[in-house]
């Protein structure tokens, strides 16, 4: 059982939009399959709040562009201290240009820095451009507290002080060197693969609900798990697949009313086999959820049955879904922005992902294939072999930066 990386075409087996079944070009597909997935899209918090283009840390504001020292090197990289961008420098700081934490790509951000942040490149209380940096506030363009703390591009900037509509939460403590290898194609899918004769057993990751999109088409956001290895048949290709939706889908479930809010269930859905009980829309239980919220999911397999849980860690709401796979083995974790009719605005970000493997084998710890924009920090084996820790994944819909 092959799976055709070439074309990236579409391989996962889920059909969530009510209208027609297919998920565009970003999806490796099985020798043989064809169908789609589901998904959604974006960031969280928001666009236009206080700070302003000009407030202060803006780009022309204090420690703006042509801040206190010029854009002559100076201590803490290329421009920091006093660089270009104000007191944390316009491209390189102390971190270096991936390091994580304290001086990320941008280096240490300063009150007003052009393009640096507090803790690197996403990550940490300063976010990617620092706190005051060029862009965003403490709401940011994507999210209030940034991808780590204080927003994606500074305290003051052009996003604001809260962002479209919330605060957000942190994420990733810093962007680090990016996960070598792995083919690059299309926009918003990362995949990670373990080889046929092991399986994943557990997916964990976290994510935030991101800012919503305009009330038209439909939007899915998810990870989910796929068969290519064991007990293939009689099930067929379907997907596991906790999903973050805007809009209406085929799913089970008390949806709220199109657009007025986001909303998750854990799902199965398999549009390849005709297996009874195993083909179409499976599903449980559905919560709504609020920009800038915190979405803990896990899918862990006991037995032959897998769980699906996601629980909001602001409300502490939790919904659950379970479903026996008969021993049929997955293989392959995806994470996916998946568009119907509508378009994304701003980048999705995973964050504290471990995949949990049936035996030992660290060389299954890699990236196997992410779009043309996504970034995944680099995958770490356990010392046992048996987990692989992704830091952060951001997926990019094709002309989100």
């Amino acid at each position: 059982m092959s799976i055709k990386l070439a074309s990236w075409a579409v391989a996962v087996a889920g059909c969530q939009a009510l209208v027609g079944c297919g998920s565009g070009d970003s999806l490796p597909e099985r020798e043989g399959a064809g169908g789609s997935a589901t998904g959604g899209v974006n960031a969280a918090a928001g666009v236009n709040a206080t700070g302003g283009m000009n407030a202060t840390g803006g780009v022309n504001a204090t420690g703006g562009v042509n801040a206190t020292g010029g854009h002559a090197p100076d201590a803490g990289g290329a421009n920091a201290t006093g660089g270009g961008a104000g007191a944390g420098g316009e491209t390189l700081g102390r971190g270096g240009n991936v390091g994580a934490g304290a001086g990320g790509r941008s280096g240490e951000g300063g009150s007003g820095g052009a393009v640096a942040g507090a803790a690197g490149h996403l990550g940490g209380a300063g976010g990617r451009a620092g706190a005051g940096g060029r862009a965003d506030g403490g709401g940011g363009v994507k999210d209030s507290a940034g991808h780590g703390g204080g927003g994606r591009t500074g305290a003051a900037g052009r996003g604001g002080a809260s962002g479209q509509t919330g605060a957000g939460t942190g994420g990733a403590a810093g962007m680090g060197p990016e996960a070598p290898g792995g083919r690059v194609s299309g926009y918003g899918t990362v995949l990670f693969q373990s080889n046929s004769r092991n399986q994943m057993v557990r997916l964990q990751t976290t994510m935030v609900v991101p800012p919503e999109p305009p009330r038209s088409g439909t939007l899915f956001l998810w990870p989910g798990l796929q068969p290519d290895g064991a007990n293939f048949e009689p099930i067929d290709n379907g997907v596991l697949q906790p999903v973050l939706t805007w809009g209406s889908s085929c799913a089970p479930g008390n949806q709220p009313r199109a657009y007025s809010s986001w909303w998750i269930s854990g799902q199965y859905v398999n549009t390849f086999g005709n297996e009874p009980g195993y083909t179409g829309c499976q599903g449980g239980t559905v919560m709504t959820v609020g920009v800038g919220d915190t979405l803990i999911i896990d899918m862990a397999l006991a037995g032959t049955v897998w769980t699906q849980t996601v629980t909001d860690q602001q409300t502490g709401e939790k919904v659950s879904y379970s479903i026996d796979m008969l021993g049929q083995a997955q293989n392959l974790a995806y994470f996916v922005i998946e568009e119907y009719s509508s378009a994304p605005v701003s980048e999705v970000i995973f964050t504290d992902t471990t995949i949990t493997f049936g035996t030992a084998d660290a060389a299954d710890c890699k990236l196997t294939a992410r779009g043309q924009t996504d970034y995944v920090s680099v995958p770490v084996p356990s010392s046992d072999g048996l987990t692989c820790s992704i830091a952060e994944i951001i997926l990019r819909a094709e002309g989100i930066d």
